[in-house]
């Protein structure tokens, strides 16, 4: 058994005795999916160093054994940084839209990677980034919902 799925299920023991889960309503608890363990994150924020511009980041952390994907993309340069903290065997991604076209695609280097890329846009385009697990049908990806400007 993995070390990671030893600490999820001590995780999960402790967590379920904390709420009185144990014994008899135990059986009445529903069954943890993957994708409930998964929540995200995000803002974005007015960049000191580019009037007008605003950068965003994205976030999904898997809590059960803290594993996580994150996005940030900085106006001032316009610098996009995935951070791949999930140990899938897959290379992390970003999708990107920029003012009315996309999305462009980006990879990580792979799993506990940190991958940046230099970018150029005009100025004053919404901005939009979406991180995810992997590209296969079972990722898990953020809302993408928060905005930014180049």
């Amino acid at each position: 058994m993995r070390h990671g799925t030893r600490r999820t299920l001590a995780a999960a023991a402790v967590g379920a005795a904390g709420l009185g889960l144990l014994g008899t309503t135990a059986a009445t608890a529903a069954p943890a999916t993957t994708a409930a363990s998964w929540n995200d994150y995000g803002a974005s924020w007015n960049d000191p160093n580019d009037a007008g511009g605003i950068s965003v980041y994205e976030k999904t952390v898997k809590y059960s054994n803290s594993e996580s994907v994150m996005a940030q993309f900085i106006a001032n340069g316009e610098h996009l940084t995935i951070w791949d903290d999930h140990d899938n065997d897959r290379k992390a991604i970003v999708k990107l839209w920029v003012g009315k076209s996309g999305p462009a695609v980006f990879y990580a280097k792979g799993d506990n990677t940190e991958t940046r890329f230099n970018l150029s846009y005009d100025e004053g385009q919404t901005v939009k980034i979406q991180v995810c697990t992997s590209t296969s049908s079972q990722a898990q990806c953020s809302s993408g919902t928060h905005r930014g400007r180049s």
